[in-house]
């Protein structure tokens, strides 16, 4: 894949009409005693350097290390307000229409992004004649009791896999199971006050860290996300303004 930092401005031109602009997002929050603040952004990295590594048809942006993480800030995170999120997503999505590009996927490694990344994709496509489209990571693997949870078993298990020297011993489990994973009736979604720091920050107990558990959902991942791209340039682009027909293969 290309990496944008790396490319001049020439080079953006020639590669933006036949390519996927790739928009990773992550966070900066707490993830327990044991895992770095970084792991949302260390693990959708992992998963797009597999998965889109040796693609010429792939121009993949910086990651944007930031995400909406109000409900850590307990503890320690650098949170983007939802408003300012979306507009954010949505002025980076509309400078990569006015480079060229028109599919764009973002990816994502947070679940506090997922409502803000919906929303962005939409505008956009409804702003630009392009191809948007999202994904968070861990929606692309088969459904697992347990995942992805927040700093338990499942991102331990990655971050073992991807970062070990970053994975520490002190983990614990939460104090209760948060309201949030509880399906009291099938279908409602609750919030509670304080429900984070009430549970300790963790949504199940982390374990040692299985890094082949990890390496398993991370190659998973990647197949999935090569199917993503894939998918994107065998989809028909609208037409643009001026453009008759139903629409466009390249």
């Amino acid at each position: 894949m290309h990496r944008l930092t790396a490319l001049r401005r020439q080079e953006v031109s020639a590669l933006a009409p036949d390519s996927v602009a790739v928009l990773p997002i992550g966070s900066l929050e707490q993830h327990g005693e044991h895992l770095p603040l970084g792991t949302d952004s260390f693990l959708v990295d992992a998963v797009i350097s597999r998965a889109l590594g040796e693609r010429t048809d792939v121009v993949l942006c910086p990651t944007l290390p930031y995400g909406f993480s109000g409900h850590h800030q307990f503890a320690v995170a650098l949170s983007l307000p939802p408003t300012i999120l979306l507009d954010v997503l949505s002025a980076l999505l509309d400078s990569l229409v006015a480079a060229g590009f028109r599919r764009i996927l973002v990816v994502n490694g947070h679940g506090g992004n997922i409502e803000m990344m919906s929303q962005a994709i939409k505008l956009a496509a409804l702003r630009h004649p392009i191809l948007a489209a999202c994904c968070s990571y861990w929606q692309l693997l088969e459904p697992t009791p347990g995942a992805p949870g927040h700093a338990g078993a499942f991102e331990t298990a990655l971050m073992s896999a991807v970062h070990p020297d970053l994975v520490s011993a002190d983990g614990n489990g939460p104090r209760e199971l948060p309201l949030f994973d509880q399906q009291l009736v099938p279908g409602l979604h609750l919030e509670r006050h304080d429900e984070w720091p009430r549970t300790g920050g963790v949504t199940d107990p982390p374990g040692p860290g299985d890094p082949d558990r990890g390496e398993t959902a991370l190659a998973e991942a990647a197949t999935a996300l090569h199917a993503c791209i894939d998918a994107m340039l065998t989809t028909a682009l609208p037409p643009t303004a001026g453009t008759p027909g139903k629409g466009e293969t390249t």
